[in-house]
């Protein structure tokens, strides 16, 4: 079978590899249909990091994409889905036994994988993965918008921990994918206003499409904030860029009393001026990726029944031979012109 293996910092080849063979018990083995490429996925592919594990030459190369779902063409012993069931893939690899597997964060597992980060993942055109991620789907929603369940529930995370309350007022610093997820799932929640600050035209229209009340520069942020809340900011701001100067803005446009959400991905060291934040009392929230049997399934529900919408959110549906060129450089070379890479490993579904 074909596979996207990972070799070394941008060194991403399309090989053909031995076939899975059957699945072990409780797992099973999918035919992929769709796949994302996700920022996490090219910033892996840009650098190789790979923390507390050795360097990519030391080690087999990795089938990446961990955002997938697929159909079930064997199941291992001791699994109840049936061959033919389409299913979304969660991802997550835990352990279920450690202090925080034991308090349902999954995500904060001490020996915690990915498919597609640490294990082989979906950019092929088969994987293997535990049936208890494997959440079945039904026919509302296409296999292109099943492998966005994987974002969507990072949103519905973030919504969760943020403790939004019904009249809210939510900023979401970043328009690319998480952040119009979020925006979306805010309004579902109860907010009763709801900005996007995104510097690319484009997305903030797209933002707007989607529901947002308001889509605006970062230049014109600030002023747009303190308008719409008489000068008090809002209750709760979303960071979904991963950039440190939005981290910042993000902290300081959120109201005394408030809470700023940290989504993005980044790698950089954040300065406060404790003095200031102590006064306003506000709280700094961080937010990682999802859990299985609550973020997934909650996803699941809102892609089916359309209240989240993210067939706009796909700007490109590409094959595997095509991962390099119109996925990975794409995303690095024309981010704006780019939101969801789908992947079709085996050609566009039935």
């Amino acid at each position: 079978m074909r596979a996207a293996r990972m070799y070394g910092r941008q060194d991403l080849r399309i090989e053909n590899v031995p076939t899975l063979g059957s699945p072990p018990p409780g797992w099973v083995r999918l035919k992929v249909e769709a796949a994302g490429i996700c920022g996490t996925d090219l910033e892996v592919y840009l650098n190789a990091r790979r923390s507390k594990e050795p360097p990519l030459a030391e080690r087999e190369p990795l089938t990446m994409g961990h955002e997938s779902a697929g159909v079930v063409v064997e199941a291992g012993p001791g699994v109840d889905l049936p061959v033919g069931r389409r299913v979304a893939v969660e991802g997550h690899l835990f352990c279920g036994e450690c202090f925080w597997c034991r308090r349902g964060d999954y995500a904060l597992c001490v020996s915690l994988r990915s498919t597609g980060q640490g294990a082989d993942g979906g950019l092929a055109e088969e994987m293997l993965a535990p049936a208890r991620i494997c959440l079945p789907y039904s026919d509302a929603i296409t296999p292109e918008e099943a492998a966005v369940t994987e974002p969507t529930s990072v949103a519905v995370r973030a919504v969760r921990r943020s403790r939004l309350e019904p009249g809210s007022t939510v900023a979401v610093v970043g328009g690319g994918t998480i952040g119009l997820l979020v925006a979306q799932v805010a309004r579902l929640r109860g907010a009763e206003s709801v900005v996007v600050v995104e510097p690319v035209a484009e997305r903030r229209a797209l933002a707007e499409r989607l529901g947002a009340d308001r889509a605006v520069s970062p230049d014109d942020a600030e002023d747009a904030l303190k308008d719409l809340t008489d000068g008090v900011g809002p209750d709760v701001v979303f960071e979904a860029g991963g950039r440190l100067a939005a981290v910042r803005s993000a902290v300081r446009w959120t109201r005394k009393g408030g809470r700023t959400v940290l989504v993005g991905v980044s790698g950089d060291t954040l300065d406060l001026n404790l003095m200031s934040f102590l006064l306003g009392e506000k709280e700094l929230i961080a937010s990682l990726s999802h859990t299985y049997d609550v973020d997934f399934p909650e996803a699941i529900g809102l892609l089916e029944s359309g209240k989240v919408d993210v067939r706009p959110l796909i700007t490109d549906r590409i094959g595997l031979e095509q991962v390099v060129t119109h996925g990975f450089d794409a995303l690095h070379q024309e981010p704006a012109a780019h939101l969801k890479v789908i992947v079709l490993p085996n050609g566009q579904p039935a």
